[in-house]
């Protein structure tokens, strides 16, 4: 198994309490059996925006954007009855595009994280690959009705982001994110990696993956990946 883990982010600030910043993660994973085949592991790319007028100290008035999307197509893999492998395609690039965003309060701890709450704010998931409705013969996908290639939801958010360092050599990344829906179940999406640096060129890493969302599947899904591999920070 090959992963790479890219992560860049930007702040800038004035004087008057305006800040913003950006966020990008990219995670790609392959897993290769050499007897059968090699199929994309991993595949997650998640894009934040997040504008702060600060009101009192640790305070402010907040606006957030989150874009996630895959970039290579995934499949589900099964074998008919005579053998033969067949790959099922379960997403693409831009299928689904999932943006979240929502203007509320914030509070921000200095070199640990904030905690936002969206008091108006809205979901939009959208299919580009609208022929997936077909190839999977369903009549919904990830929420958005057979014929359309969207669909967007009113709601109220609540997202805790942390970003905090221990000893130096321990890291501490979360993105916790739930919105929900006037009339539907909460949405949770949790991305929380923990990295121990070793040594100056190699760092291993856990990162737990929790999704729930009912128009998806009833279910929690949990992920835990463990790694190690070369490291460089610039």
């Amino acid at each position: 198994m090959v992963l790479q883990d890219i992560r860049y982010r930007m702040t800038a600030e004035n004087d008057h309490g305006f800040s913003i910043s950006n966020q990008f993660v990219h995670n790609l994973g392959f897993q290769s059996y050499f007897d059968s085949i090699t199929k994309v592991y991993l595949d997650d790319n998640s894009f934040n925006t997040k504008i702060d007028f600060r009101i009192k100290k640790n305070y402010a008035i907040v606006f957030n954007s989150a874009l996630t999307s895959r970039l290579l197509n995934g499949f589900d893999y099964s074998v008919n009855d005579s053998g033969r492998q067949i790959l099922t395609l379960n997403s693409s690039f831009l299928t689904p595009l999932i943006w979240t965003f929502s203007f509320g309060l914030g509070v921000t701890w200095k070199d640990f994280g904030s905690l936002t709450l969206g008091l108006t704010g809205g979901k939009l998931t959208y299919i580009r690959e609208t022929k997936i409705f077909e190839i999977r013969q369903v009549t919904e996908f990830w929420g958005v009705p057979s014929g359309k290639d969207h669909v967007f939801e009113y709601g109220l958010s609540l997202q805790f982001l942390a970003n905090m360092d221990f000893c130096k050599r321990l890291h501490w990344d979360c993105d916790l994110l739930l919105f929900k829906n006037y009339h539907d179940p909460i949405d949770l999406t949790l991305k929380n990696l923990i990295g121990i640096r070793i040594n100056k060129f190699l760092k291993t890493s856990i990162q737990t993956r929790v999704f729930y969302e009912e128009k998806v599947s009833k279910n929690v899904q949990l992920e835990n990946l463990i790694s190690l591999g070369f490291y460089v920070h610039l």
